[in-house]
């Protein structure tokens, strides 16, 4: 379960503890947040998280773009689209 304030470090931390550090980030999968000047820079997450990730987001694009052909074919069969003859047609 993700935490609502997630586990931080600067980069002082990473230097002196990286592999404690990284070690606990793939143990528990909870991300790293890396501050610089009390701000967040960068988040640290285990691979099979960043894996989970991408796959999500690759799922989520080949869904959009089957949901935009198909709308397209649909308008396509109902005679919705219209041909433009330039970019002023747009507006």
């Amino acid at each position: 379960m993700l935490n609502l304030m997630p586990k931080t470090a600067s980069p002082r931390d990473i230097q002196r503890n990286y592999r404690t550090l990284f070690d606990e980030v793939r143990t528990s999968e909870e991300p790293l947040l890396i501050l610089n000047n009390n701000q967040p820079d960068v988040v640290v997450i285990s691979y099979a998280e960043y894996s989970a990730l991408t796959s999500s987001r690759e799922e989520y694009e080949q869904t959009m773009a089957r949901a935009a052909i198909e709308n397209y074919e649909s308008e396509k069969k109902t005679g919705k689209l219209k041909a433009l003859s330039s970019l002023a047609d747009l507006a």
